[in-house]
């Protein structure tokens, strides 16, 4: 006799695939990875050499000040040239509050962020006006008046720049953990961000600004709260650094380098992601190090890989791969279903 009801159950009622489990597993397998990564990196400057904790510092601060600029080009669509400004104020701020006011060391780091950041508030009205490439060179244009200004002000030494008292300032193994605390810091704050209206709102104004203005976003706060922010975490990154350092002068603080690093380090890395930096930073780093005794080589170098991985990687190292990979996941779901089928 002929079955009047199919064996075949319907698909919500089947049990989880391995796939659904898989994803359930990825959450608990990337905590455990960060935190095993953290580890390692606290443990770290217990059995390096001075030259890696040196290194590793350096490689530090690139991440935070590429997340700070990750946060505007990336997550916002803003694409300042600013990063030096911010980055050059936070550390005049830090070697001026450390050199005649004697305040503790980390007090003078953070009140260099919100120097930044206030100079960004102060500053976002008539920059806002501006879009696209006039935004950009809006941007660019401060870090250049601000060195100007700093030259011929008598206050912090004009072109000879400031010397810090060392003996108020942590030993280079502190500064690893301080950099170390900064990078994740700043790429911390922007997971966080990306999972509230912020985020949300940042996204929309990167698509498309009108049309998340039309839907009732405001593109001017959400614009600024990102404009400081951002500003902020790369005043502090300014400030460690001048500690780091112990002297400091306008032509180098100031200099358009900073901002090239950042935008060459979330560019090659991932833009619009949150590990794209921190591989961009790495590999920018050991670029870097590498052809540290040839400055004109490094710099032909670095710009052909920009050029090739606009052109064959737009999304980056990172971005690029995680959909490569993402596809060849999902078409190995689909042979599988098609396979049961």
């Amino acid at each position: 006799m002929q079955k009047l009801v199919s064996d075949h159950k319907p698909t919500g009622l089947q049990p989880k695939s391995d796939e659904s489990r898989k994803r359930r597993l990825r959450g608990p397998m990337l905590v455990g990875l960060i935190v095993l990564i953290g580890l390692v990196l606290f443990l770290l400057p217990i059995v390096s050499d001075p030259y890696t904790i040196s290194l590793l510092y350096t490689l530090f601060i690139y991440v935070a000040l590429a997340q700070s600029w990750n946060l505007l080009g990336g997550y916002t669509g803003l694409i300042s040239l600013g990063q030096a400004a911010f980055f050059g104020l936070g550390a005049y701020a830090a070697a001026l509050l450390l050199t005649f006011t004697g305040i503790p060391f980390f007090v003078s780091i953070i009140v260099s962020g919100l120097v930044a950041t206030a100079f960004a508030v102060a500053i976002a009205v008539p920059a806002f006006r501006f879009r696209g490439i006039y935004f950009a060179i809006g941007t660019l244009v401060l870090a250049e008046a601000l060195r100007l200004w700093m030259i011929n002000w008598s206050v912090t030494g004009g072109a000879q720049g400031i010397n810090l008292p060392l003996s108020n300032l942590p030993d280079p193994n502190t500064f690893y953990y301080i950099g170390l605390v900064l990078a994740a810091g700043a790429t911390g704050t922007l997971a966080l961000i990306l999972h509230t209206k912020l985020g949300i709102g940042l996204r929309a104004i990167r698509d498309n600004e009108d049309a998340a203005q039309n839907m009732g976003v405001n593109t001017f706060r959400v614009k600024l709260y990102a404009f400081a922010i951002s500003a902020f975490i790369a005043g502090l990154t300014g400030g460690i650094h001048a500690a780091y350092l112990g002297t400091i002068e306008p032509y180098s603080i100031f200099s358009l380098t900073w901002t090239i690093a950042a935008v060459n380090i979330v560019i090659i890395g991932g833009i619009g992601t949150l590990a794209g930096p921190i591989i961009g930073a790495i590999f920018v780093t050991i670029l870097s190090e590498s052809l540290a005794d040839f400055q004109t080589i490094q710099l032909i170098i670095t710009g052909v890989i920009l050029i090739l991985v606009i052109r064959f990687l737009p999304s980056g190292i990172w971005g690029s791969t995680r959909t490569r990979v993402a596809k060849l996941t999902t078409y190995g779901i689909v042979t599988k279903k098609l396979r049961r089928a």
